[in-house]
């Protein structure tokens, strides 16, 4: 399974009145995207005030989902971790709750080394650090998603929304009409962003995960 933990980014300086805000915004992409994952199998849930986290049996919708989220709460932002490895206890299949093992630990951990640094994005897989095949492809995922936390760090709302959608297969024209604004900026946005190498980049790490957790269950 796939365990991934999201934070949001120094939630402790949010008033009152805008933390309510993010939570609201917070549960309305949850409830969508449990209702249109055909992935997951915990759904999202928050566990604390400032974090969440969910149960995948695959990677298939896990990074557009986690793009969702960022378009959503931006400005607000929110670190990702992602961690293959065992569940010790039955999967709750209607809360991210109650739940323990490895995977969870994993993510667990690194989202707590995610704190001392500007990533948004970490991956793990059990036991990397006593193979070193599966431990050469985890630096290599997790160097790409460091260049590509540091781009997304300077994004301003608009450019996730058209990241999210260009990754749906919306043509540009239905893009700008969604979220009014000229074709120009959609391409414009697209170019800057370099938003097409950010979706193959994506699909990549997908399929890296895809082929560990295939190896996971044949084994």
């Amino acid at each position: 399974m796939i365990v991934l933990i999201g934070d949001i980014i120094e939630s402790k300086q949010l008033s009152g009145k805008k933390r309510e805000q993010v939570q609201a915004s917070l549960l309305k992409q949850f409830d969508e995207i449990n209702r249109e994952s055909d992935s997951i199998e915990a759904p999202y849930t928050i566990t604390l005030g400032d974090e969440f986290q969910s149960v995948y049996a695959d990677a298939s919708t896990l990074w557009e989902d986690c793009w969702k989220i960022l378009a959503e709460l931006h400005p607000v932002s929110v670190r990702f971790s992602a961690a293959i490895g065992s569940i010790s206890t039955p999967i709750n299949n209607k809360q991210a709750i109650g739940m323990d093992g490895p995977a969870f630990h994993i993510a667990r951990d690194r989202i707590e080394e995610m704190k001392k640094s500007n990533r948004l994005f970490s991956i793990d897989i059990e036991e990397a650090e006593n193979d070193s095949e599966k431990q050469a492809v985890v630096d290599l995922m997790n160097s790409s998603l460091k260049l590509l936390s540091n781009e997304m760090k300077s994004w301003k709302k608009i450019r996730f929304q058209i990241l999210v959608m260009l990754n749906s297969g919306m043509p540009v024209k239905a893009i700008a009409k969604g979220l009014n604004i000229s074709e120009t900026a959609v391409y414009k946005n697209r170019e800057d962003g370099d938003l097409a190498l950010v979706i193959e980049l994506k699909e990549s790490v997908k399929k890296l995960l895809n082929v560990e957790m295939t190896r996971r269950k044949d084994s």
